[in-house]
């Protein structure tokens, strides 16, 4: 599992291979719907996140090792 901005949490399924978008709920706004507002840099993250386990799970499905390795955050 990995957090942008601290926040949305986004992880893999183990059995369906799916991507699952994990956020606590906010307020919502005056036409019901709950918002993420993220800076540039934590979205640009989010999308490289999902494009990255998108490719896992893709390849998962079909009994492949994909060709990169995963992303992971230095430890600091």
């Amino acid at each position: 599992m990995e957090k942008v901005a601290g926040v949305v949490e986004i992880d893999r399924t183990d059995d369906t291979h799916e991507i699952v978008i994990a956020f606590p709920l906010s307020k919502r706004d005056d036409t019901g719907l709950a918002r993420i507002a993220l800076q540039p840099r934590h979205a640009r993250y989010l999308a490289n996140l999902l494009i990255e386990n998108a490719t896992y799970a893709e390849a998962e499905a079909i009994d492949r090792v994909p060709e990169s390795r995963r992303y992971r955050r230095k430890a600091t």
